[in-house]
């Protein structure tokens, strides 16, 4: 039974690498955002921009909006937000900023 310590640490961090590997983050940035055209679905937006932090439906206007959080060009946390029709269609695209920009240098 002499190397079974060693032998069972060699396997723990093979399990930890396989753990931490995981597709490439989608960038969250102006330029990623401003590719997000009107009339995109729901699956397009997601390819671009991976999933979103939040998802706000409203029931009056049967539209459903997806939000992502991001640090803009500036430096300024901000928040990009589309939404979209009951087609899952984009509607509509707005950014803005959440704070003064006391967050960068």
């Amino acid at each position: 039974m002499k190397g079974t310590p060693a032998l069972l640490l060699l396997v723990a961090a093979c399990l930890c690498g396989c753990a931490t590997i995981r597709a490439p983050e989608t960038e969250r940035n102006d330029p990623a955002f401003a590719r997000v055209e009107l009339g995109m679905t729901q699956p397009e937006v997601q390819r671009l921009l991976g999933e979103p932090d939040s998802t706000m439906p409203f029931s009056l206007s049967r539209t459903l909006a997806w939000d992502y959080e991001y640090q803009d060009t500036w430096g300024y946390f901000a928040v990009f937000s589309i939404t979209f029709d009951t087609g899952g269609r984009a509607v509509s695209k707005i950014a803005w900023r959440t704070n003064d920009g006391g967050d960068h240098q």
